[in-house]
């Protein structure tokens, strides 16, 4: 990997980190629940798509953003099922 692919890399992590709570439900912390939800996430998933960004990363990223929301194990476990099943569908 070249040093501009590594920052390629770690600006696109960057930007998913920043921008994927807008793929949850500000009061309920439901993924892609209403349309302007997946709209969002539909966008972050090329991004990811498009940089070969992992499942894994994307999940961690999810994680990271629910926690700090604040919500509990059985939503959060409900949410990233969600999450791996609709970014699954395009990268790995």
């Amino acid at each position: 990997m070249t040093e501009q692919e590594k920052i390629t890399r770690h600006d696109t992590l960057e930007t998913l980190r920043l921008r994927i709570g807008g793929c949850f439900g500000s009061a309920d912390g439901k993924f892609a629940g209403h349309q302007a939800d997946e709209d969002r996430a539909k966008e972050l998933r090329k991004l990811a798509s498009d940089n070969q960004i992992t499942l894994t990363e994307i999940n961690e990223l999810a994680l990271g953003y629910l926690f700090k929301k604040g919500f509990v194990g059985p939503h959060i476990k409900e949410q990233l099922e969600k999450v791996t099943k609709y970014f699954g569908k395009k990268i790995q």
